[in-house]
């Protein structure tokens, strides 16, 4: 009889056990997902003038391996990106510097990336394409297989060498997922050309990306990369070429997202509210100068084509209520930043409240205005709105 009990009491203790393995297990993949930590619509125009700061608060928990997700439409033929360093503004590394946009884009965190994250954001920026929101997802909820193990391929400064992989590499490739070109000898100003079985690209994203040490990845976000692959036929040799420059091509994999992604919203970043420019605006939004000197704004030339000696432009903005001196500076939108009007020095604004007007009496700034446009920088207020106005 106590036998009895005794063999009824564990099966209880291993049902009890097993459901509380089920619960954590389910509490660790609802924790293990693609989380949204900033909330569109954000337009990147054109002429590299706008970007958007994603917060360093994001990355407190992140660890190498997560993965940044940045989801987009609207971009154009020539659309490109940047996830770009705010100490000063060149590629957070050197491949994410500049990068073709057909879709989707994401960054794969490393170390150094990570450790850049967490003391200073990231500003994600590029021209024409418009930003609908950011997530970051951990690395384990992406598997990759293995599909192609070489031999290796000594991409060459003249383009000349590729890898052939045929249709079976991509037999379950589905939209989403992402090539992996695992690369080694990677030279400075690596990239790669992926390439369809008739020799033209696979897509114009696929033409010249840019390689980091550990090689690239190209995340398939259109069905006519797919229906080119299928297209080849299951017995062509060649359904797909890997050609490029400066690196050595190792392996390739597929990668594929196996999570989910929350709705939580609590804590998202926010972009700021989008308007409608009017007759006379050039500018209108909410443009933030924060304390670190990270803030800046450019105007393209094209405004200002008509401009005289008579006109003006006001500038508009909310002070910081942690900054006790708020300044602005108008610098030209080329080289080193040197103020609008040819001074040796930058000429400071401070801000007290008023609105700034920046007269165009002086023919040396407007020449810098027709030609290259400007740069607003400064820090400790809100850029709210800027109207080109005549004086006439």
């Amino acid at each position: 009889m106590n036998r009895k009990m005794n063999i009824q009491e564990t099966r209880r203790n291993l049902i009890s056990l097993s459901f509380i393995i089920f619960l954590l297990c389910h509490s660790l993949q609802l924790c293990a997902s693609e989380k949204t930590i900033l909330l569109g619509p954000k337009t990147i125009g054109s002429g590299w003038k706008d970007n958007i700061l994603l917060e360093a608060r994001h990355f407190a928990t992140a660890k190498a391996g997560d993965v940044v997700t940045v989801y987009t439409d609207q971009a154009k033929r020539t659309a490109q990106a940047a996830f770009q360093d705010p100490q000063n503004w060149q590629g957070i590394t050197p491949e994410y510097g500049c990068f073709n946009v057909a879709g989707p884009f994401r960054m794969t965190l490393t170390e150094e990336i990570l450790a850049c994250l967490q003391n200073r954001g990231c500003f994600i920026g590029g021209h024409d394409y418009r930003i609908l929101r950011v997530t970051l997802t951990p690395g384990e909820e992406f598997v990759e297989k293995i599909v192609w193990r070489g031999p290796a391929k000594q991409m060459k400064s003249d383009w000349s060498v590729n890898a052939e992989l045929p249709a079976s590499c991509f037999k379950n490739l589905k939209m989403g997922d992402g090539l992996v070109l695992h690369a080694s000898r990677v030279e400075e100003g690596a990239a790669a050309k992926i390439m369809d079985f008739t020799w033209n690209v696979l897509e114009a994203a696929t033409d010249g990306i840019p390689v980091g040490p550990q090689g690239c990845i190209y995340y398939i976000n259109d069905e006519e990369p797919l229906l080119k692959l299928q297209l080849a036929g299951k017995d062509n040799p060649a359904a797909l070429r890997i050609g490029g420059k400066g690196y050595r091509l190792d392996k390739v994999g597929i990668v594929s997202f196996v999570g989910e992604r929350s709705e939580d919203l609590t804590n998202v970043q926010r972009a700021p509210r989008e308007y409608q420019l009017q007759p006379g605006e050039i500018f209108h939004g909410e443009k933030t100068f924060p304390l670190d000197w990270s803030g800046n704004l450019r105007l393209t030339a094209e405004p200002f084509q008509e401009c005289t000696e008579n006109d003006v432009i006001v500038i508009e903005y909310e002070k910081l209520p942690n900054c006790d001196s708020p300044q602005l500076s108008f610098r030209e939108n080329r080289g080193k930043w040197l103020d609008i009007t040819g001074a040796d020095e930058p000429v400071w604004y401070k801000l007290d409240g008023n609105d700034v007007v920046l007269t165009f009496d002086n023919p040396t700034l407007l020449d810098h205005l027709k030609t290259s446009g400007m740069v607003i920088t400064g820090l400790g207020f809100t850029l709210t709105r800027i109207q080109l106005v005549s004086a006439q």
